[in-house]
């Protein structure tokens, strides 16, 4: 009985120094992560517990699968969830520039990725408000959201227009993120004149990829971009809404969608 006793001390005492060393690993890993970064610039890193649900996909891949055709160029659009920021930038697609649609004004931190020893971090527009509920058009009635909303989608055309592969993400990759998806997806589809039920499907599905979505958002992406129909174009709500040209739309979508 006192050798299995001494054994599980042993156990015990092997297993708390393999702790301590995995602990003391993950410090030094924030602490690569860390350094460099601008004088001022919190970072944010995400490298706590086991679990990392990136939530990556390649949108234009993720609709051309939910199709089953291809109508979406890939390596033009990817999305994930916050978890990738302190994780290297091939784990999201390698993008040259980042759209970070959850920044919070009162944490103030900066999502990023390295490309080597250098940190790609991402942008953001909306310093003195937090981005919500993009999925329901009332949030685009509030003039403060709006405009937020509208200075990502204007530079996240100009980046796409520029040819620059561009990585979108939120906290979970979700609703924000899905909800700018739908838009730019449902834009490219009207400019090749093949916004329908199918596509509608499509967005849907590539919403309801994100493991962490609860049943009860089933719809909202689809919803979302009937609504905007209802009201007019994609490229009308764009242009009304944000004060973006049609022809700048028309450009992006172009970029986005295969010949």
């Amino acid at each position: 009985m006192s050798k299995v006793k001494t054994a599980l001390k042993s156990l015990a005492l092997l297993l708390s120094a393999l702790m301590g060393a995995l602990f003391l690993f993950m410090g030094w890993v924030k602490y690569q992560s860390l350094e460099g970064a601008p004088e001022g610039l919190p970072l944010a890193i995400r490298w706590e517990g086991f679990y990392h649900d990136m939530n990556h996909r390649d949108l234009g891949a993720s609709l051309n699968q939910c199709l089953g055709k291809r109508l979406f160029r890939e390596e033009v659009l990817h999305r994930a969830a916050g978890w990738f920021s302190g994780w290297s930038c091939e784990k999201v697609g390698s993008p040259e520039v980042i759209y970070s649609l959850n920044h919070s004004p009162a944490r103030a931190e900066r999502y990023f990725c390295h490309v080597g020893s250098e940190k790609n971090i991402g942008r953001y527009f909306n310093p003195e408000i937090q981005l919500n509920d993009l999925e329901f058009l009332e949030s685009w009635e509030h003039p403060e959201m709006r405009g937020a909303a509208c200075r990502f989608l204007d530079n996240i055309l100009s980046s796409m227009i520029a040819e620059q592969k561009v990585l979108l993400h939120c906290d979970a990759g979700r609703d924000r993120t899905g909800a700018i998806s739908a838009l730019l997806a449902a834009m490219t589809a009207e400019a090749k004149g093949v916004l329908n039920g199918e596509l509608l499907n499509a967005i849907e599905c590539d919403y309801r990829k994100t493991e962490s979505l609860v049943p009860e958002k089933h719809g909202r992406m689809e919803r979302f971009v009937s609504g905007i129909r209802e009201r007019g174009s994609v490229a009308e709500f764009l242009q009304v809404q944000c004060g973006i040209p049609e022809e700048k739309s028309w450009r992006a979508a172009r970029r986005f969608s295969l010949e």
